[in-house]
């Protein structure tokens, strides 16, 4: 989904839907960074979103239920280029693409971000006066199906039949049924949701 800004002198809004994992938002006086963001369709085609922030001023978090629709204001923060390196025991390391540095995160850094992780991934980190804030992901990464059951016939009232897949990070996700283990494929980290096969 391409992203949608609206500006309002000189103060960049999201919709709580276009939030993800590594984005700071500010709610009041308070800077949140977004630890987990899941979308939620209710009834009539109502879609909320329900979020854990972590509160950067006092440092607890907490979890709120948004429309998703609601306008909330995007916190411009100093971002680097790095390159995931490996997980070892819970602390994952980076490499600043342009100083060459180490960064090392721990998981409570990382977050959900651990799910979508893999050797070489480019990703942003964000900064705020010095301080490491959060992770900010491509759109779409490509993962590989560690564990799939066997395709099998059938049909929905849609026409569709989807399973449950264990990918390469530990996530699981539903897929259209024509996906088997060990194949690759692409998948939002907006949403968590299968996108297509990746190309060989």
């Amino acid at each position: 989904m391409m992203a949608r800004y609206l500006l309002f002198s000189n103060i960049i809004m999201k919709t709580a839907l276009q939030a993800r994992p590594g984005t700071v938002l500010r709610i009041g006086n308070d800077l949140m960074l977004v630890v987990r963001h899941e979308m939620r369709r209710g009834g009539r085609g109502a879609t909320n979103v329900q979020m854990r922030l972590k509160n950067l001023i006092q440092g607890n978090t907490s979890d709120r239920v948004m429309d998703s629709e609601e306008k909330l204001e995007d916190v411009s923060l100093e971002r680097a280029k790095a390159e995931f390196l490996y997980e070892s025991t819970g602390t994952f390391a980076f490499m600043n693409q342009d100083t060459y540095e180490t960064v090392e995160l721990s998981e409570d850094d990382v977050g959900d971000a651990k799910y979508y992780l893999t050797e070489g991934l480019v990703v942003d980190l964000q900064s705020f006066e010095g301080k490491f804030i959060g992770i900010v992901l491509p759109i779409r990464v490509t993962l590989k199906v560690t564990e799939a059951e066997p395709s099998v016939k059938g049909n929905t009232a849609d026409g569709k039949t989807d399973k449950l897949v264990k990918l390469e990070t530990g996530i699981e996700i539903r897929v259209p049924s024509f996906v088997n283990e060990g194949e690759s494929i692409i998948l939002s980290t907006e949403t968590g949701e299968y996108q297509e096969r990746a190309k060989a």
